[in-house]
């Protein structure tokens, strides 16, 4: 595994973290193209999770994502009776034990979060869009309202496309020019220079304040051997996952 944590909990078990280019090659004899599909994807990331973990016990959940701001509750119990049912959104949260969230990325940002004290996990996949429309926001909100406490929440940051290789035009750098150029550099030719995953740091500080942990290790998707990069022109996905084993 490219990048793997495990916590002991309170309540059991945490594992999150991202399965890249080594972990997913022993896939490629019986997928030697990648998935084009949502429904293809989770066909892909059952196998995945058939070679790496016990597959017996552990569901998958993956969606059909959009670039958007939809989030999704999920059980164990619900995914099993519909193992077909394929969501659109881009985050994920659940209580239940056993299930494995999953979303796919090849630049932008993958969002872990957990309680570290009653059961809890949640991950997003974050583009500029789903920064800007504020989706790591709205899922702690949702936390909030379930009736966590943000002095519990882990909010942990994934690899990611750096800020010194994701050049975007103006139509993308006016949602974040107010973060500071941290966040959203100019250069010289016009084009900006952009840390979504600094934003989304950004915005749940001025959001949420300091209560909230966040870990963020710059991990550069563009320059490392281990993931996939769209910008590096690469067909395949890191798959980004988070699990409670109880």
């Amino acid at each position: 595994m490219e990048f793997l944590k495990e916590l002991s909990l309170p309540y059991g078990k945490i594992k999150f973290g991202v399965a890249g280019k080594q972990t997913l090659d022993s896939l490629k004899e019986k997928y030697p193209s990648y998935p084009k599909t949502s429904s293809l994807w989770k066909e892909y990331t059952k196998e995945w999770i058939g070679k790496d973990f016990d597959s017996s016990k552990i569901q998958g959940f993956t969606l059909n994502q959009v670039h958007g701001d939809s989030i999704h509750s999920v059980t164990y119990s619900e995914t099993n009776q519909n193992s077909e049912k394929i969501l659109e959104g881009d985050a994920l949260y659940t209580n239940s034990s056993d299930l494995m969230l999953v979303v796919r990325t090849a630049d932008c940002v993958p969002v872990f979060l957990y309680s570290n004290k009653r059961p809890f996990i949640a991950i997003i996949h974050s583009g500029w869009k789903g920064t800007a429309l504020g989706i790591t926001e709205q899922v702690l909100e949702k936390t909030l309202e379930l009736g966590f406490d943000l002095e519990e929440l882990q909010l942990e940051i994934g690899p990611y496309i750096q800020k010194s290789d994701y050049e975007v035009g103006d139509d993308v750098a006016k949602y974040f020019l107010s973060l500071g150029e941290d966040v959203c550099q100019g250069k010289e030719d016009g084009k900006f220079l952009l840390d979504v995953g600094k934003a989304i740091e950004v915005r749940v500080g001025k959001r949420f304040g300091n209560l909230l942990k966040i870990k963020n290790d710059h991990t550069n998707v563009f320059r490392s051997p281990l993931y996939f990069s769209h910008r590096a022109k690469e067909e395949g996905r890191n798959l980004n996952f988070i699990l409670w084993e109880s």
